[in-house]
């Protein structure tokens, strides 16, 4: 199944929209917002000006790399986000996504994960590397149907196992 969606960055008038998606994420297992994102669960402003200063500077220290965020929406409804890191953020990956937890199973991650290989294609790069946790077996299938080689696997510090895939981008 094909999905259309629209992808848009992040910007200020999509605040009813980003509290819709917000809200669809609690007491789903994953935590959708961590690490340096945090905020996101309780600062719009704040979310979208760190979107907008990624693009061109990333994060530091936490952040070594820039990188694009996108939110899909299906007709008015945010569906998706996407990160696309032009430089592959610890050597491992260049795009991260999420599909909001009401929208799964309807190609949804399918499409960001094509919509992010046509933007590193569109910047010459014709190798993306892609990680997913070694239990997050939707991922790691959506990768495998995108052409994803598996490499190595990553052990990260408190034992967690991150799968590492080579994807071509011009498929």
């Amino acid at each position: 199944m094909s999905v259309l969606l629209d992808f848009r960055r992040p910007a200020i008038k999509h605040r009813i929209d980003f509290a819709e998606w917000i809200s669809d994420w609690k007491g789903d297992a994953y935590n959708a917002y961590r690490w340096i994102f945090a905020p996101a669960w309780d600062d719009f402003d704040w979310y979208v000006a760190l979107c907008k200063q990624m693009r061109t500077e990333g994060y530091l220290p936490e952040l070594t790399v820039p990188l694009d965020v996108y939110w899909a929406f299906d007709c008015e409804t945010m569906v998706g986000e996407l990160y696309v890191f032009y430089d592959p953020l610890d050597g491992d990956s260049h795009i991260g996504y999420k599909v909001r937890p009401s929208s799964r199973r309807v190609g949804i991650g399918s499409a960001l994960l094509n919509y992010g290989l046509r933007r590193l294609r569109d910047r010459g790069i014709s190798v993306a590397y892609l990680t997913c946790g070694d239990a997050n077996a939707a991922s790691a299938a959506l990768i495998e149907r995108a052409g994803g080689a598996r490499l190595s696997d990553k052990r990260c510090p408190g034992g967690y196992i991150t799968r590492r895939y080579r994807v071509s981008t011009t498929c």
